[in-house]
């Protein structure tokens, strides 16, 4: 194995872990507002759903890219959840602003000490893997971006057999402690936030997403 490979694939991880997209933004309020164990579990869905990306791109590039453009609805189903979830996340939390000026952030550190007291239920990080594993899913840019990975790393680094292996596994095992990284210091914030700057801040997040949502429904996806 040669150890430029591994050299390249931490240095594309690291590329793609600071690629602004919607999972940044969930990924920040999930450590911030229900601590880092959840968020934890929510990245082990994206890093899964990254995976089976990353195998359907090797295997199906073109395949794929040709089924993206000719069914465009895909892209306005992705937009359109992505759009959902940031306006609820607005008109909750602006709603909440209206009504009162603080946010039980007792509630969110209690639930953190019953799931320290009563041990972290399967249930619920399943259910967090499955989220991560459906948010990322839906997001036809990321399986583009897979693509694109794909072809550089054949065509252009020449990377084939095991090297391949080893190289994204090295690019995914780096973005998977970049996020960690994210996550531990965001939770970080949680005790230097007040009530109100919580709800602002689920409002910017909420825009945000509307914002990726319009941009995936107006966004040509070629490779």
């Amino acid at each position: 194995m040669d150890s430029t490979i591994l050299l390249h694939g931490i240095l594309f991880g690291i590329i793609l872990s600071f690629l602004i997209g919607p999972m940044f933004f969930v990924l920040l309020e999930t450590s911030i507002k229900k601590g880092v164990r959840h968020a934890v579990f929510l990245d082990i869905g994206v890093l899964l759903s990254d995976v089976l990306y990353l195998i359907a791109s090797f295997f199906f590039a073109q395949e794929i890219n040709d089924k993206l453009n000719e069914n465009t609805y895909v892209k306005f189903i992705a937009g359109g959840i992505f759009i959902a979830i940031g306006l609820v996340s607005i008109i909750k939390k602006s709603s909440y602003l209206k009504n009162t000026s603080t946010i039980d952030l007792d509630s969110i550190n209690n639930a953190e000490s019953e799931n320290k007291i009563f041990g972290f239920k399967k249930r619920t990080y399943i259910a967090l893997i499955a989220k991560g594993i459906g948010l990322n899913a839906i997001n036809p840019g990321v399986l583009i971006y897979w693509i694109a990975a794909c072809t550089y790393a054949t065509e252009e680094l020449s990377i084939s057999g095991n090297n391949l292996i080893y190289y994204f596994t090295a690019t995914l095992t780096t973005m998977f402690c970049v996020d960690l990284l994210k996550i531990y210091f965001a939770s970080k914030l949680q005790s230097r936030l007040n009530n109100k700057t919580l709800a602002l801040m689920s409002i910017v997040i909420g825009t945000a997403l509307v914002i990726f949502g319009l941009a995936i429904c107006f966004r040509d996806f070629h490779v």
